[in-house]
């Protein structure tokens, strides 16, 4: 009423979307946003008329909403990142190919000292590595039509892994591959199961604090119908009132500031686009682990 009474809240007698916390049954703070009046009559106060607005749904439309911008800004920035280092590779391609081209023929045309050579094959190692990441780089940057092919999954499998493996959060995580050389070659859309891919294995490396195991294996279903990727990781695992929601949009467990809650329901809607599967699950002994099912000739 002392509100209601002052000139600070919308005028004298007002009150204007004041937002307050009240209690509801079960303990829980339910934000509220208040307008209200004083009723005169005869320009004495005889009574007041408030109307409560439970701000619980609008907060969290606008809390998913600023989470949907972000990650779109952060999309958009991501792609102007795809084609800056498509462009830089491009330009190192160059310098490149005339450091390796020099240092063969150096190889072959002069006659060099054992310690010389030796520095010469290192010299030509080294670019070549740089040469394979550009290469690797310009192939996971590339920008397609939304069109599906025909794609070897290990290669694709083994490509994130390189990209990923010699970033600092992987230095003490022990990698290890179970690539099936069985499996036939999968319909689909091989920059979004990239995304996937790399999605999943970076989950597993945070989940794991940099530390710990990741295996990565493919394999053919009983039927012979679909390909089995499976990626788990030695982390602590997920609570089991987490799990039925890590693929829900906007859904995250990580602190404020470092992460959306979209990057598994977005691997959950290209797999689900690819007429596939995504389950997650914790092993019994330690960890979790993603279960990816791809069929090889969707309907």
């Amino acid at each position: 009423m002392k509100k209601l009474r002052s000139e600070e809240y919308g005028g004298k007698g007002k009150l204007k979307e004041y937002h307050v916390e009240v209690l509801g049954k079960q303990g829980d703070r339910i934000p509220i946003s208040l307008y209200a009046s004083i009723i005169y009559e005869g320009g004495q106060e005889v009574g007041s008329i408030g109307f409560f607005h439970d701000m619980r749904l609008r907060l969290r439309l606008k809390k998913e909403l600023d989470s949907a911008q972000s990650q779109l800004l952060q999309n958009e920035k991501m792609a102007s990142l795809g084609k800056l280092a498509a462009g830089v590779a491009h330009q190192l391609n160059n310098p490149l190919g005339g450091i390796m081209l020099y240092s063969r023929l150096i190889q072959e045309e002069y006659e060099l000292s054992d310690p010389a050579k030796a520095d010469l094959s290192r010299i030509l190692r080294d670019a070549e590595r740089c040469r394979d990441t550009v290469k690797e780089l310009l192939v996971f940057a590339r920008q397609t039509r939304q069109e599906k092919q025909f794609h070897d999954i290990n290669k694709a499998l083994s490509r994130t892994l390189f990209l990923l493996e010699k970033q600092v959060l992987f230095q003490n995580i022990l990698i290890e591959t179970r690539l099936s050389a069985d499996i036939p070659l999968v319909l689909g859309d091989i920059q979004q199961l990239n995304h996937v891919f790399m999605n999943i294995i970076l989950n597993a490396a945070q989940a794991m604090d940099g530390r710990g195991k990741l295996t990565i294996s493919t394999d053919l279903s009983p039927d012979g119908q679909k390909v089995i990727i499976e990626i788990s990781d030695t982390g602590p695992g997920i609570p089991e009132d987490v799990l039925p929601h890590v693929f829900e949009p906007f859904y995250t467990t990580k602190e404020e500031g470092k992460g959306t809650g979209l990057g598994l329901s977005l691997a959950y809607g290209i797999v689900e686009s690819h007429q596939g599967l995504i389950m997650v699950k914790n092993n019994p002994d330690q960890g979790s682990v993603f279960v990816i099912e791809l069929p090889i000739n969707p309907s």
